[in-house]
């Protein structure tokens, strides 16, 4: 059973595929939830604790995840973080900070050639992370 779950999210199909996912782990025991936004792509330093530089940025994001938790069940313990740089270092930054046990994110299913040249959060955090991480793919429609 996971405890500590942190949710990668942006707001993408992905992302509300993976945040449901996580609830959905999170309700079958006593499990917290941590939504966690990067507001950069660039390379910003990855500290949690200092703001993300683009204040813009950070104010859509906190928005962005205030509404995502809007949405779940409110006996559901959730958090919203915001953080600058890389998402997959800062999600991992966070991962550690708040000692994960899961760390759920979603899929752009971009396909190898286009990860490859792109880079991929998922896979970054598949290979890096200390903990468990579940990659979820969005529904069609």
């Amino acid at each position: 059973m996971y405890r500590n779950v942190l949710v990668a999210y942006d707001g993408s199909d992905g992302a509300r595929a993976a945040l449901d996912r996580a609830v959905d782990v999170a309700q079958s025991g006593d499990t917290a939830l941590t939504l966690v936004e990067s507001t950069a792509k660039a390379s910003a330093p990855v500290l949690p604790e200092i703001p993300p530089a683009d204040a813009d940025a950070a104010a859509r994001a906190r928005l962005s995840l205030k509404r995502a938790i809007e949405t779940l069940d409110p006996e559901l313990a959730a958090a919203p973080w915001v953080v600058g740089g890389p998402p997959a270092r800062a999600i991992l930054a966070v991962a550690d900070e708040i000692d994960a046990d899961l760390i759920v994110t979603g899929s752009r299913g971009r396909g190898q050639v286009a990860s490859a040249l792109l880079g991929s959060v998922a896979t970054e955090l598949v290979q890096n992370a200390t903990c468990d991480v579940l990659v979820v793919h969005p529904t069609e429609d």
